[in-house]
């Protein structure tokens, strides 16, 4: 057992090269590169598979609208009156705010 470490030696991790060893950081950059091309290529798939599916469900609505404008209108009417409801309750005081006033 050697006592007489210096304490601030830190220890060796495998796999990740000695200081005297260039290649591995050019290695690290290469790999790094790899997985950047490849995560990349990855959320550009996705984005264009999620703008395809946007694009045709945002045509199938605009079809309903041109064939049931009747039920296009009134559940228009419900969800802009559902988020007045919504928002004017969230900015709105209490109807208590008055009375509270006195007893605090």
């Amino acid at each position: 057992m050697n006592i007489e470490k210096s304490s601030t030696e830190m220890p060796k991790t495998p796999g990740l090269g000695e200081t005297g060893d260039s290649g591995t950081g050019q290695r690290m950059s290469e790999r790094g590169g790899e997985l950047y091309g490849k995560a990349e290529s990855a959320v550009g798939d996705a984005y264009e598979k999620t703008e395809k599916m946007v694009g045709e469900k945002y045509k199938q609505a605009m079809s309903y609208g041109g064939k049931n404008p009747g039920k296009s209108l009134l559940v228009g009417l419900a969800i802009g009156m559902g988020l007045g409801y919504l928002l004017g309750a969230s900015t709105r005081q209490s109807q208590f705010s008055e009375f509270q006033k006195y007893f605090r």
